[in-house]
This record gives structure tokens, sequence and C-alpha cells, in this order.
């Protein structure tokens, strides 16, 4: 037990000296409005993280809700499911795109043409980290 204590201490003192700090990386974040004012816009990217973790929620200061939402297909009949939350594989790239994993954006506010639109994502790890989405204004 004292042993795995000193393990849990060393290994933790490594990574506040220098060690492997976490780190995320994301690219190709757009996001696609609602049609009418008031409804659903979606939004995509890729992300990367260097230690294994897991997005555990999100959400925007300009939307009324921020769900994830992945899209299958079975027996030729397509669903989308909402998720609680998506793994990240150390070292691996997890694509939120059409067709798959994506964000579902409820109600989103206006936004001014080629405004940016922030999304918040927040990691089992305690991270949370703002993704700025770049996509066309709402109507």
């Amino acid at each position: 037990m004292m042993r795995t204590l000193m393990t849990i201490a060393l290994t933790s003192l490594a990574v506040a000296c220098g060690g492997q700090t976490e780190s995320l990386t994301v690219a190709d974040a757009s996001y696609r409005p609602p049609l009418v004012e008031g409804g659903v816009g979606v939004a995509y990217f890729s992300i990367t993280s260097n230690t294994a973790d897991r997005i555990t929620g999100v959400s925007s200061p300009q939307a009324k809700a921020v769900e994830i939402h992945e899209s299958t297909s079975s027996g030729g009949m397509a669903r989308m499911n909402r998720l609680d939350g998506v793994d990240l594989p150390a070292g691996k790239t997890v694509t939120f795109g059409p067709g798959g994993l994506h964000l579902m954006v409820i109600a989103p506010e206006i936004a001014a043409a080629n405004a940016t639109f922030p999304i918040q994502i927040t990691l089992e790890s305690g991270r949370v980290e703002t993704i700025s989405f770049s996509g066309a204004p709402s109507p």
C-alpha cells in the first residue's frame, strides 16, 4: 500500500515538475447554424488528447444546450443516438463529422457574419476547454 502511494506521489511530482502535460489538439472545427431561428445547428471537429481522457459534457454560453450525438445505420435504418460522453484514447484522433459523432447545438443565438461560435468541452480529468468554431451566421 505504501509503495503504491509513493508511486502515485512520484508520478504526480514528475508531471508537476515538467513531465508529460495534458494537452488537446483540435482541428477542422466548423459550425453549421440552424436553417431557422430557434432551430438546431451542428458542430464538427477532430480532437486528439496526448493522455487518455473522456469528454463528459459540452455547452455554450450562446445556445440553450449542446449535446453529443452519434449517427448509426443498421439494417437500412438510420438512427441518431444521444451520448453521455466520448472516450479520448491517448494519442488517437477522434473525429466528429457527418454520419458519425457530432455536436447538436440547440437554439443558438444569432451570430454575426464571420463570427466564431464557442463551445466548451468538459473532460473527465477536470479540464474545461473552449473550442472556437468557424461558420456561417444564423438566419
